[in-house]
Protein backbone atom coordinates (compact mmCIF):
# COMPACT_ATOMS: atom_id res chain seq x y z
CA UNK A 1 0.00 0.00 0.00
CA UNK A 2 1.05 3.22 -1.20
CA UNK A 3 1.85 6.72 1.74
CA UNK A 4 0.55 9.81 0.74
CA UNK A 5 3.96 10.79 0.10
CA UNK A 6 5.05 8.46 -2.59
CA UNK A 7 1.64 9.57 -4.29
CA UNK A 8 2.92 13.28 -4.70
CA UNK A 9 6.17 12.01 -5.61
CA UNK A 10 3.98 11.30 -9.38
CA UNK A 11 1.77 14.47 -8.95
CA UNK A 12 0.90 16.12 -11.80
CA UNK A 13 1.78 19.46 -10.53
CA UNK A 14 0.82 21.81 -13.52
CA UNK A 15 -1.34 24.70 -12.59
CA UNK A 16 -3.24 24.50 -15.76
CA UNK A 17 -4.76 21.23 -16.87
CA UNK A 18 -3.99 19.99 -20.32
CA UNK A 19 -6.76 18.54 -22.77
CA UNK A 20 -5.06 16.02 -25.42
CA UNK A 21 -5.17 17.73 -28.56
CA UNK A 22 -3.06 15.81 -31.18
CA UNK A 23 -2.98 18.59 -33.21
CA UNK A 24 -0.25 19.66 -35.74
CA UNK A 25 2.13 22.60 -34.80
CA UNK A 26 5.91 24.09 -36.00
CA UNK A 27 8.44 24.85 -33.98
CA UNK A 28 10.05 28.13 -36.02
CA UNK A 29 13.56 28.19 -35.71
CA UNK A 30 16.61 30.38 -37.47
CA UNK A 31 14.70 33.44 -37.64
CA UNK A 32 11.43 31.26 -38.69
CA UNK A 33 13.92 29.87 -41.72
CA UNK A 34 13.80 26.36 -40.25
CA UNK A 35 10.44 24.61 -39.67
CA UNK A 36 10.10 21.89 -37.51
CA UNK A 37 6.73 19.64 -37.60
CA UNK A 38 5.60 18.24 -34.71
CA UNK A 39 2.26 17.15 -33.19
CA UNK A 40 1.12 18.67 -30.15
CA UNK A 41 -0.05 16.02 -28.26
CA UNK A 42 -1.77 18.11 -25.03
CA UNK A 43 -1.72 21.54 -24.40
CA UNK A 44 -2.83 24.01 -21.65
CA UNK A 45 -2.84 27.88 -20.79
CA UNK A 46 0.46 27.68 -19.81
CA UNK A 47 2.47 25.18 -22.24
CA UNK A 48 2.29 21.91 -24.21
CA UNK A 49 3.82 18.60 -24.73
CA UNK A 50 5.31 18.36 -28.50
CA UNK A 51 6.28 14.84 -30.56
CA UNK A 52 8.47 14.87 -33.07
CA UNK A 53 9.05 11.91 -36.21
CA UNK A 54 12.47 11.95 -35.07
CA UNK A 55 14.87 12.49 -32.24
CA UNK A 56 15.53 16.92 -32.17
CA UNK A 57 17.52 18.89 -31.13
CA UNK A 58 15.73 22.18 -29.85
CA UNK A 59 17.27 25.47 -28.15
CA UNK A 60 16.18 26.33 -24.67
CA UNK A 61 13.82 28.73 -26.35
CA UNK A 62 11.98 29.26 -29.65
CA UNK A 63 8.76 29.99 -31.18
CA UNK A 64 6.00 27.24 -31.91
CA UNK A 65 3.21 27.85 -34.30
CA UNK A 66 -0.09 26.56 -33.54
CA UNK A 67 -2.57 24.44 -35.22
CA UNK A 68 -4.90 27.96 -34.91
CA UNK A 69 -2.40 29.59 -37.11
CA UNK A 70 -1.18 31.32 -33.72
CA UNK A 71 2.54 31.72 -32.42
CA UNK A 72 3.92 31.52 -28.81
CA UNK A 73 7.09 31.92 -27.54
CA UNK A 74 8.23 28.29 -25.82
CA UNK A 75 10.83 27.26 -23.24
CA UNK A 76 12.01 23.49 -23.10
CA UNK A 77 10.73 22.19 -19.55
CA UNK A 78 11.92 18.50 -20.58
CA UNK A 79 12.99 16.43 -23.19
CA UNK A 80 12.82 12.90 -23.66
CA UNK A 81 13.51 10.86 -27.01
CA UNK A 82 11.65 12.55 -29.60
CA UNK A 83 9.00 14.51 -26.90
CA UNK A 84 9.43 17.39 -25.12
CA UNK A 85 7.66 19.49 -22.30
CA UNK A 86 7.35 23.33 -23.18
CA UNK A 87 6.01 26.10 -21.32
CA UNK A 88 4.82 29.11 -23.02
CA UNK A 89 6.68 32.64 -21.90
CA UNK A 90 5.13 35.81 -21.41
CA UNK A 91 6.24 38.92 -23.22
CA UNK A 92 8.26 39.92 -20.56
CA UNK A 93 10.51 36.41 -20.27
CA UNK A 94 12.86 35.62 -22.26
Amino acid sequence: MSTQRERDIYADRRTNPRKKTNAVGKVMLNDNITLLDCTILDLSDGGAKLEFGSRQVLPRSFILQLHTGSVVRCEVRWAKDNFFGVRFLGDDEE
